[in-house]
């Protein structure tokens, strides 16, 4: 019955957005707080165009009427349309953050009433951010959301080239990436899943419009990038099944009507190489429009592997096509094609109890010794094409459809233990198929609703392939090694010493060399329909609801195999004997349907362009998950649940000023977490666990002087498990932390700029980020923990004006900070973890001509 009065209702708000009348009968309005009514009045139209004083349209403005319900934001060509007006003289309001506000009078007659406006950005302004989270374009100061938005500009300013960079600025975002095809975000503490293939993430990773869900579906390069847009809390409705905790949303740049582009090349410390060039080009005027753009980025691996080769380093190609083509002015299509292939070394996966060759421990003198020397490394190769179809009825209404197909090939080899012993070394390759259909309708009725509805549908086949070789002989080695770390109490061997039991696998029979197989073929087709919907009640107050509805077809075949060697005898202890990890099987099929109901409200108060207080309320959902348990038996791990409360509010101060804080409050049902005991029965994922979580974020972002901007970023957030699971049982993880959140963390820094002569200045922008102690896994299993730290990075130059030159020389970590970049793994599966240390001083030049 539920479900039928939701279907309902949202068909029934979809039907009168696009069914109600341009003409009207008895109309309300309000002028200067001035009740007008009158029956039979003409329809008074006003249209315009929002731009800088070099003629650029602004997207994202806000224009507004005194007196009246009536608030749009231009597009993404600067348009504008308030409709639904009364005659005469009204004052106008265009508002937009980085420009001063422009206010007229006009008077309005019967019909269209067309009028340009051309906003300043005053002599200290701050940087504009538009973002599209509400599938429009807005000022973030009018977003009533946690958001926020790194642009190309920005990260240009402050020597940003990676994701995780990006990360380090950003309180609460975390980014892990453990070779070529394997990596992934995570938001206030949101568990990534990272280096475990299959596991459903839980935020969502979208590129220009299109979800990417494979953890090795998007590069970790800053390349030919607009801007990126990060979402806090769940974002299911507008952003899909996998935005439980957040989105991260990845907008490249697109062909303009004009020429240009820009040619950069650097070098730096540990052998660094990078090339990075565009050129936009108009091939038609007002018409078509071309980009091309290519990256090369090569880099030695910061950790030395005494078999051969370094580690951690990075090999990028890739390139990207672009066109857009305006056959008439209501009518836009986009296409987009991407190409890149990766070719890294190894990932410097080390045990920090076992010593290396030369006999010592430890992860900070950046070497390793892990057997398999050169052979190590990873490999992605991804492409993609995108359609973008956009019709519009007016500048507020118009149909868009998104068509993408998508496809990664990845591979890897890795030395799970860590140490020079040949106990545990794997491979995988993967590779999927992704096809992604969009259809949305935005519309905006009176100027005083706007919205989207839409569906889309999102098919992915994915196939993995993983080896392993083991040795039990040596894996009992390294775990009975002099100062061994083993996880207490989760350890699937008998390996901890007792008193009465020093060495309680003395008389167990181990094997030696082993070898084992296994393959998952996953399919997953959903489907959404989703609403989002503001209504302005009163000239400051404003209604948000918005729901989704989301339909699964899950798939999974598995199969494993002894593939030779001697029998794992460890394989005893969690079912899976002869093998170590999955009892081989032949191939078994799960299948899993289901559908699912995400949904958000909001009330906001707006003062004025200035000042905004929003409340919002959000039910947020990650997948089923489908496996098979270590000893052969199909497991469905159940979704994860989150209902969510947040609040905060948005201000800009004397134009000079803009200061967000939100604060949030989430409980957590069914939470998805690792398992690491290996027991008969389970699996790599469980789901039982209630947690709460609650925190804090503040920005502050000032333009002192002409010049001179200052930033500043903090968050502080809890987080708890409950004592007891879904269940009514003792949970496991009873009182612990999520896994990769800080309790605080910070980040600060400013930009300055100064002419020395006549077309040339001088730049530097240094900038810190810090943050607490936070543990790597739910387990916080003590010793897979990082203590507080921090890192500073600088970059600073020279800049001349013709030609438009660049010289920057940057360095990140400038302090040497010694930190933990990731750390339990699939070792950590066997009681012996392994630890990624991050990346130590580096630094460079690099030499940037725009033209």
């Amino acid at each position: 019955m539920k479900r039928t009065i939701i279907f309902i209702l949202l068909f029934s708000i979809a039907l009168t957005a696009v069914s109600q009348s341009k003409k009207r009968g008895r109309v309300k309005r309000k002028y200067r707080n001035v009740e007008q009514v009158s029956q039979n009045l003409p329809q008074v139209i006003m249209r315009g165009l929002v731009r800088d004083a070099a003629r650029i349209p602004i997207a994202g403005a806000g224009i507004e009427i005194e007196g009246l319900t009536k608030l749009v934001h231009s597009n993404e060509f600067g348009q504008f349309m308030l409709s639904g007006l009364p005659t005469g003289r009204l004052r106008i309001r265009v508002s937009c953050l980085g420009y001063q506000t422009r206010t007229i009078d006009y008077v309005l007659q019967p019909g269209f009433n067309d009028h340009y406006f051309t906003l300043e950005r005053g002599s200290i302004p701050l940087e504009t951010e538009i973002a599209t989270t509400q599938n429009r374009e807005k000022q973030i100061s009018d977003i009533p959301a946690a958001v926020s938005v790194s642009t190309q500009l920005n990260a240009r300013i402050l020597g940003i080239t990676d994701f995780s960079e990006l990360a380090v600025l950003e309180p609460g975002l975390h980014f892990e990436k453990l070779g070529a095809g394997n990596s992934g975000f995570s938001i206030q503490g949101a568990n990534a899943s990272s280096g475990f293939p299959g596991l459903s993430p839980s935020v969502a990773v979208f590129a220009d419009q299109v979800p990417v869900s494979q953890p090795g579906g998007f590069s970790a390069e800053w390349f030919d990038m607009e801007r990126v847009e990060i979402l806090k809390g769940p974002q299911n409705v507008l952003f899909a099944r996998n935005a439980l905790n957040g989105a991260v949303h990845f907008i490249s740049k697109k062909p303009e009507d004009e020429f240009g582009g820009y040619i950069s090349a650097g070098a730096g410390n540990f052998s660094n190489k990078e090339i990075q060039a565009a050129v936009n080009y108009p091939i038609v005027e007002d018409k078509l429009f071309v980009r091309a753009a290519g990256i090369f980025h090569d880099q030695n691996g910061y950790v030395e592997n005494t078999f051969g080769g370094t580690l951690n380093g990075k090999n990028v190609l890739g390139g990207r096509f672009s066109v857009r083509f305006l056959p008439a002015w209501n009518h836009k299509i986009d296409l987009q094609l991407n190409y890149q292939k990766s070719d890294d070394p190894g990932t410097a996966f080390i045990n920090l109890w076992v010593p290396d060759e030369n006999g010592e421990t430890g992860l900070f003198d950046y070497r390793a010794s892990l057997n398999r020397g050169e052979d190590l490394g990873s490999e992605a190769e991804r492409m993609d094409a995108t359609l973008t179809y956009r019709f519009f009825r007016d500048e507020h209404n118009y149909w868009t459809s998104v068509t993408s197909f998508r496809k990664n090939n990845t591979a890897a080899k890795w030395d799970a233990d860590g140490t020079s012993f040949p106990a545990l070394e794997m491979n995988n390759e993967t590779n999927a198929n992704l096809f992604y259909q969009e259809i949305r309708y935005n519309f905006m009725r009176g100027s005083f609703t706007n919205g989207s509805f839409g569906l889309n549908y999102f098919q992915e086949k994915g196939n993995l392939s993983q080896s392993l070789i083991s040795a039990d002989e040596m894996i009992n080695q390294i775990l009975s090694s002099q100062g061994n770390f083993t996880m207490p109490g989760q350890s699937r061997f008998p390996v901890q010493p007792k008193p009465l039991n020093p060495n309680p696998m003395a008389n167990f029979p181990l094997s030696g060399n082993h070898n084992e197989a296994f393959s998952d073929k996953r399919k997953t087709h959903s489907a959404q329909a989703f609403l989002h919907y503001t209504y302005q009640w009163r000239r400051r107050l404003f209604f948000t609801i918005g729901a989704s509805a989301i339909y699964d077809r899950l798939q999974l075949n598995h199969e494993s195999e002894f593939s030779g060697g001697e029998t794992s005898s460890l394989g005893q202890f969690s079912g899976a004997a002869p093998n170590l990890i999955y009892s081989p099987a032949e191939q078994q099929e799960l299948k899993k349907n289901s559908l699912s109901f995400t949904g958000q409200a909001g009330l906001t108060y707006r003062w004025n362009e200035n000042f905004n207080f929003y409340l919002n309320a959000a039910r947020g959902r990650r997948p089923q998950v489908l496996q098979f348990t270590w000893d052969g038996k199909p497991l469905i791990t159940g979704s994860e649940t989150v209902y969510s409360g947040e609040g905060g509010w948005k201000t800009i101060i004397k134009k000079r000023i803009f200061w967000d804080v939100n604060g949030f409050y989430r409980r957590h049902f069914n939470v998805q977490t690792l398992q690491w005991n290996g027991e008969p029965g389970t699996a790599l994922l469980a789901a039982n666990g209630k947690a709460t979580s609650y925190g804090a974020e503040t920005g502050l972002k000032v333009a002192v002087i002409p010049g001179l901007n200052v930033f500043g970023n903090y968050a502080w957030m809890q987080s708890a498990f409950d004592s007891t699971g879904l269940d009514g049982k003792d949970f496991l993880y009873a009182a612990n932390s999520f896994a990769r959140a800080p309790e605080h963390s910070f980040s600060a820094g400013f930009s300055a700029k100064a002419r020395i002569v006549q077309k040339m200045w001088i730049f530097a922008a240094p900038w810190y980020a810090w943050q607490s102690h936070f543990w790597f896994t739910e387990a916080n299993t003590p010793g897979i923990e990082q203590p507080a730290y921090g890192v500073l990075n600088v970059n600073f130059g020279i800049e001349m004006a013709d030609p438009d030159l660049v010289l920057s020389i940057y360095g990140t970590n400038l302090l040497e900070e010694k930190y933990i970049a990731s750390a339990g793994h699939w070792g950590g599966q066997f009681g012996m973890p392994t630890f990624v240390p991050g990346a130590p001083r580096m630094f460079g030049a690099k030499l940037t001509w725009r033209f």
